[in-house]
């Protein structure tokens, strides 16, 4: 077994782990970055206390895949108490609710949708994908739904469920999903068992680079939340390996729901380091002090204006074909 991330930052002889798509060995090493310094800004800037799932864990390191995937190890993602403490201090779904007509990628995906199509959306959490939805059937797969949701909705695992559906569904879409799982190949793979031949897969993620990724010290970016960072050329290697036909793989411009972040981004007074001394989290009073002044300006700006003009694109986003019988 393979030992991560435990020699010294440049060592030569640090192994590179794999691409969780391909299995290839990484490109590069981005940074690493302590486990406690992560937990810190979940506890101080969230108010959630994430030191049960990093248990063992003394670091996290950033690495970038030939693919164009940007992936931390270890890949530890949150679980039903982390996002219950999450979701109960940071109204989330009420921002997501807001304005769902004007989703950009809920817009892009229900064109790829056939008159008549039964859409299964993973994820869904209260089925928001369905109001774009008048012309085919939905079904929405969330475990961990609410129980208000409607009858639509199946409180299920994908695991589970696809184990159980192969071949049942026209198209399978999942909305900000594949960040937060830490197998993106094998979550595509069962996704794909449950489409007819001929079906379609869809995905949107945030994509990097972007505004989100110039935000220093995001706790949204960072474990254990997202594990992956995506952008069109991650996204084509994800669905090839899947055993996928690339029908589209872009970028999309950002929605209304995202003016917070982008605002963020457009008001900061420190940003993340680019290349080639590339860093995106650590211990420095200046991005601590920039990301609080900047959440703080934006909130006043994203009142006055939800997204500021020319914004930049903020999601990736794939379409990909299930070869037919």
């Amino acid at each position: 077994m393979v030992k991560l991330s435990t020699a010294p930052r440049g060592s030569a002889r640090a192994p590179l782990p794999p691409c969780p798509l391909t299995g290839r060995p990484a490109k590069r090493m981005i940074h690493g970055v302590s486990a406690g310094v992560i937990a810190d800004i979940w506890r101080l800037g969230q108010g959630v206390d994430v030191s049960a799932l990093f248990k063992g864990v003394d670091r996290f390191t950033l690495y970038e895949s030939d693919t164009g995937l940007v992936f931390f190890e270890p890949r530890i993602v949150g679980d039903g108490p982390f996002y219950n403490a999450y979701y109960s201090r940071w109204d989330v779904h009420t921002g997501l609710n807001n304005r769902v007509d004007e989703r950009a990628d809920f817009a892009m995906a229900a064109k790829f949708v056939p008159e008549g199509a039964t859409v299964i959306d993973v994820g869904c959490g209260p089925g928001l994908f369905r109001r774009h939805l008048p012309h085919a059937r939905f079904v929405g797969l969330d475990p961990y739904a609410a129980d208000d949701v409607d009858d639509a909705v199946i409180r299920e695992t994908l695991e589970v469920h696809a184990e159980n559906n192969p071949s049942v569904y026209d198209v399978a879409t999942a909305f900000h999903v594949i960040e937060h799982v830490p197998d993106p190949l094998s979550h595509v793979k069962r996704m794909a068992r449950m489409l007819k031949p001929g079906g379609l897969l869809v995905l949107a993620a945030p994509l990097h680079p972007s505004p989100l990724t110039r935000i220093p010290n995001l706790p949204v970016n960072m474990p254990p939340h997202h594990v992956t960072w995506w952008n069109p050329s991650a996204f084509s290697a994800l669905a090839r390996e899947a055993g996928l036909e690339v029908v589209e793989a872009t970028s999309l411009p950002a929605s209304p729901h995202q003016g917070l972040i982008l605002w963020m981004s457009k008001l900061l007074l420190s940003e993340t380091d680019k290349a080639p001394a590339e860093r995106y989290f650590g211990h420095r009073w200046a991005w601590h002090a920039s990301l609080v002044l900047s959440y703080l300006a934006a909130k006043v700006a994203f009142r006055i204006r939800p997204l500021p003009k020319h914004s930049p694109d903020i999601d990736a986003f794939l379409v990909a074909r299930k070869p037919a019988a």
